[in-house]
């Protein structure tokens, strides 16, 4: 009897098993008969048109253990789906998502030159293109784009377009050389642009040489013309960007950092203007896509050359000769070389102010040292320089391009100095500098219109000093004093970049990268000929950053993500989070604001020497006696627009840790680390009339620091503190003459003595003007310029640390080297 019920029991079991199973073996049958058969066998409860299903056939074999599974299986080739309700399976077609898409490339309509990071609006959405000038953008609802481009010089351009690759938008620019064009009719962008983004500005270089700057080094005197980057003292190695110190910012060109920017009384800058054709700016707050630096990013792009025609650039003045040859090869490559050359000593036969404090060179106490006096010594400093650029650039009909990008240039600096007053000083001082670099930039647009592009780069910059002193009686001629100090520094960098923007939807996108970068820094120091320091490091790491960038309906823009730096030597990951938004209030108006945490694993630490002058060297990080340094930005903005007037506020604060400073104590060396803070307020305004510019713009800035070394735990003011700075500049285009000015008025900033005490604090003021004429005699464009500098000649300080010449055992002499004194630049360029 048990068996028979144990038998039942497994009788059971099986049915019920059987029962749960589906068997399906049918072969190329209608989907619509497989499911009625399905109905009739296993009591299956189905919804479904038939008409629909019967178009499909399926060839299937198969058991399943579930109604849940046959159903699904039957289904995942075909573009339905289902929905379970109450046992009834509701079988729908599948809704299919059409996305539309165009993509392309913003270009110069006279040179078809890449225009990067060109502002755009698609069907009302804000972007902007990347640096090869190419954009992407996807829409569920239309196939047919509205879009508004714009670039800084060019006249905005209004079109439709319909979807699909390679839409190629041409803009023209607006500084033409013909005056029988004349455009009425369209908006230009000129000059400047204050983007939505916080700590962002774009300069148009175009429009550069037509202000005041002289035409080897327009670059950099139009960047310390715009609000938060320093024009007072004329610093010649660096620049100083809302608060940040020597070393701290990094300036890019062609994706080739540029160690070193040379620009003796500022003639002649690291960057030859004739290759340039973009200039970003930003000043703090940037995304998640630089790093590196704890201050300010300056990216410049360099031209590609003309595709349409050979191009032959001459430009000639006073003191040096530069020129520039673009040859298209083929239709879609071309090739770039451009030079610079002295070719008469900027210096010559001409004598230099010096300023002077604590002694006159008669040997008299000079009681006035609130002011240092401007002495004439005896002074004939030599300088030469000359620089090369080659670039070869090509692109294809999908929008992929390529090119490489080389430079190098050297430069020449020496002055000798006598003195005669109880003794006989005699000073020698040397600086030899030499910079190369080169870069390789791929980019690749896919066919759903995402972008790639992958960089490779090598710069490198060498430096030489010499700084010899020598004192010595009169009577006897008999050397009682002798300094002879020599240095070799050395800076290299490889880097490695590969970049990616993914097209989400019509309102977000994701960029995402990895890099290495590679730093090698090598310091001799040598004193009589004996070696004293000898420092060589190396900085490795891996980088990856993410960022998604979000366009939310009523004009607010959304940027979020990361920066993760991996340096191998320190073993540790160092995450650097940061955010931006933007909110565009109305056409005119606009708010931003900006947070995000930045480290740089390379430095420039100061080095104050026992006689109280400041120098720089490069040094890595290596956490235990150089630390790496960290910098935390609050930024905040606004701006306004409207009928050619542009109106902009922006705050920041920076509290950066991680500072290093070499210091004698005792004839010992030591090494201290400080923090540093700075805030500040940038105001800047400008108005376009017609042809005619002028803007203005006021920096009110504070700068505190404090180190270990300090007697006291209070923060000073750093050395390049300054609080207010004034910068205005004009142009009157009454073609064929061009009328420009600018002024630029600091406060100044502290002189310490070497008691570390604040002695002086001169105002700096700069008067600028320019006259150009422009002609075109058979189709040849000329331009005949004359440049006024300093034309009030004003004796300011350069922001660069003074130098102290020891007289005797118990006086010395303080020397402020002179900025730019009254001169007068004569040019002429022409263009073939």
């Amino acid at each position: 009897m048990n068996r028979i019920i144990i038998l039942l029991i497994l009788v059971l079991i099986h049915s019920n098993i059987s029962a749960q199973k589906v068997i399906i073996d049918v072969k190329d049958q209608a989907l619509s008969e497989v499911l009625i058969d399905l109905r009739d066998t296993y009591d299956f409860q189905l919804s479904f048109n038939n008409n629909l299903l019967s178009q499909y056939s399926v060839s299937v074999n198969k058991s399943f253990q579930s109604k849940d599974r046959a159903i699904e299986f039957l289904l995942r080739k075909f573009p339905l789906n289902y929905q379970k309700s109450n046992e009834v399976y509701l079988i729908f077609p599948e809704e299919k998502i059409v996305q539309h898409r165009v993509f392309g490339q913003i270009l110069d309509k006279e040179s078809l030159e890449p225009l990067p990071f060109s502002h755009l609006t698609i069907n009302d959405l804000p972007m902007a293109t990347d640096e090869h000038g190419n954009f992407s953008f996807t829409s569920h609802i239309d196939s047919t784009f509205r879009i508004l481009a714009s670039h800084l010089g060019y006249f905005i351009h209004d079109t439709l377009i319909n979807e699909g690759p390679n839409q190629n938008i041409l803009l023209t620019a607006a500084s033409t050389d013909l005056p029988e064009i004349i455009v009425t009719d369209k908006i230009v962008q000129t000059f400047i642009r204050m983007g939505n983004q916080s700590g962002n500005l774009k300069l148009n270089h175009k429009i550069a040489g037509f202000l005041p700057t002289n035409n080897d080094n327009s670059v950099f005197e139009l960047l310390r013309l715009q609000p938060g980057i320093l024009a007072a003292g004329e610093q010649k190695d660096d620049l100083i960007i809302w608060g940040s110190y020597e070393g701290e910012s990094q300036v890019l060109f062609d994706n080739i950092t540029l160690w070193g920017l040379k620009n003796f009384y500022d003639d002649i800058g690291a960057v030859n203007p004739l290759v340039v054709k973009n200039i970003e700016v930003l000043k703090g707050g940037f995304d998640a896509r630089y790093g590196d630096r704890v201050g300010g990013i300056v990216h410049i792009t360099g031209k590609n050359g003309s595709k349409l025609k050979p191009t032959l650039n001459l430009t000639l003045n006073n003191i040096t000769a530069s020129g520039s040859y673009e040859q298209p090869i083929g239709k879609r490559s071309s090739v770039l070389v451009a030079f610079r050359q002295t070719y008469y000593n900027l210096f010559k036969d001409e004598q230099i102010k010096y300023g002077t404090s604590n002694i006159s060179l008669q040997g008299q106490t000079n009681q006035n040292t609130d002011t240092p006096s401007f002495l004439d010594l005896n002074v004939a400093p030599d300088y030469k320089f000359h620089d090369l650029n080659f670039k070869f650039s090509t692109n294809w009909e999908n929008g992929d391009n390529f090119s490489v990008s080389l430079m190098g240039g050297e430069d020449r600096y020496s002055y000798d100095i006598t003195t005669e007053s109880f003794t006989n000083a005699k000073k020698h001082k040397f600086e030899g500098n030499d910079q190369f670099g080169g870069s390789i930039n791929y980019g690749k647009v896919w066919n759903n219109g995402n972008t790639s592009s992958i960089s490779l780069s090598r710069s490198e910059l060498k430096t030489r000093t010499s700084d010899v002193v020598s004192i010595s009686r009169i009577r006897t001629d008999e050397e009682f004093f002798r300094r002879d100090d020599k240095s070799r520094n050395k800076i290299m960098e490889h880097r490695a970049t590969l970049k990616n923007t993914f097209v989400f939807a019509e309102d977000q996108n994701f960029e995402t990268g990895i890099n290495y970068i590679n730093n090698e820094v090598d310091l001799k120091e040598d004193s009589l000929d004996i070696n004293i320091l000898h420092i060589k490091s190396k900085a490795d790491r891996l980088g990856y950053y993410f960022q998604n960038n979000l366009n939310v309906s009523n004009g607010i823009s959304i940027k979020a993500g990361f920066l993760a730096n991996y340096p191998i030597k320190l073993k540790k990951l160092y995450w650097e989070p940061r955010i931006s938004l933007s909110l565009q209030l109305t056409e005119s108006i606009a708010v931003n604001g900006a947070w995000g945490l930045y480290k740089q694993f390379i430095t420039k630490s100061s080095v104050l020497s026992a006689n109280g002058s400041y120098r720089y060297i490069w040094v890595g990080a290596d956490e235990k006696e150089i630390p790496v340094l960290e910098s935390v930005h609050h930024v905040m903005g606004a701006s306004y627009h409207k009928n050619g007037f542009t109106l902009s506020l922006e705050g920041y604060y920076k509290k950066t840790d991680g500072h290093t400073r070499y210091y004698k104590f005792r004839n010992e060396g030591n090494i201290s680390t400080g923090q540093s803070k700075s805030s500040g307020l940038d105001v800047f305004a400008k108005k376009d009339i017609g042809n005619h510019t002028l803007w203005v713009s006021y920096s009110l800035s504070k700068t505190t620091e404090k180190f270990d070394y300090f007697n006291n735990i209070e923060y000073r003011r750093a050395l390049h503190d300054q609080r207010h700075e004034i910068k205005t500049a004009g142009l009157l285009a009454l073609k064929p003459f061009y009328i420009s000015a600018n002024y630029i008025y600091g406060s100044g900033f502290p002189i310490y003595s070497q008691r570390q005490e604040v002695v002086a604090e001169p105002d700096y003021t700069r008067l600028d003007a320019a006259i150009i004429y422009k002609f075109a005699p058979k189709k040849i464009k000329c331009e005949l310029g004359v440049l006024f500098h300093n034309i009030l000649d004003t004796n300011n300080i350069t922001y660069e640390s003074y130098e102290r010449i020891p007289l005797n055992q118990i006086n010395s002499i303080s020397i402020y080297t002179e900025t730019v004194p009254t001169s007068v630049r004569l040019y002429f360029k022409i263009s073939i």
